[in-house]
């Protein structure tokens, strides 16, 4: 990265995703051989958890900003089981969006939205969740300003957003202050500020089937199962 300016996000962070559902003139999904079996239940397992989520942030009290501290308690209290299916349910959609990049690489897009007490534990997610479900890794960007590198512990609370491809708006180039270097390339991510109260993952991913499908927050440690440096 050859200079950063750091953008405070607030709880909840904004959408990684300006997928918008698509239809025909009949009002059904564009031709294609979706919705299969595998995508339509791993679609349900995790529109299934949001609702639960936020049934229990309302349970909850709402507790934090945006009810953030509830989520997190809703994450901390997930048995094995559910832990398991979310793991199966993301990887149905990512082999998916896998076969659909390999045949373009515009299409099937996923993107990540980490949102982490500090820096190591956005990055350790991060690389749980690239390593398991074999997603590209790019270049790291937001951790130094004008090339000299921000002290982890003065980062405090973070937000990461990665993607598989696809570039930035005009007005994120605009506002990284890199111009065309600002293009997002195969994962990519980038490293802000963020002072809301949620933690975990935003999983956003783009089909041919032109669903609309995020979903979060879920377990930054759901992959959680070996160390490496990114």
């Amino acid at each position: 990265s050859s200079k950063s300016r750091s953008a405070v996000y607030s709880s909840p962070p904004p959408s990684i995703s300006t997928t918008t559902a698509t239809t025909n003139n009949n009002g059904s999904p564009p031709s294609s051989t979706f919705p299969s079996s595998d995508i339509f239940d791993a679609t349900t397992t995790l529109t299934n958890y949001d609702q639960s989520q936020q049934t229990y942030i309302q349970s909850d009290g709402s507790q934090g900003m945006g009810g953030g501290l509830s989520a997190l308690n809703h994450i901390q209290s997930l048995d094995p089981t559910t832990r398991t299916s979310l793991q199966h349910a993301i990887k149905t959609l990512t082999r998916q969006a896998h076969s659909e990049r390999a045949i373009d690489s515009s299409k099937g897009r996923i993107m990540l939205g980490i949102c982490a007490a500090n820096a190591p534990e956005a990055l350790g997610g991060l690389k749980s969740w690239v390593a398991e479900l074999s997603l590209p890794r790019g270049m790291l960007h937001g951790m130094d300003v004008d090339g000299i590198p921000i002290p982890v512990e003065e980062l405090g609370s973070v937000y990461v957003k990665y993607s598989t491809g696809g570039a930035m708006t005009f007005s994120e180039m605009r506002k990284s202050g890199r111009g065309f270097d600002a293009l997002w390339r195969p994962g990519d991510a980038l490293l802000e500020m963020y002072d809301g109260d949620f933690r975990g993952v935003y999983f956003s991913v783009e089909l041919g089937d032109g669903v609309f499908r995020q979903f979060g927050v879920l377990p930054t440690d759901l992959f959680m199962e070996e160390e490496e440096d990114w």
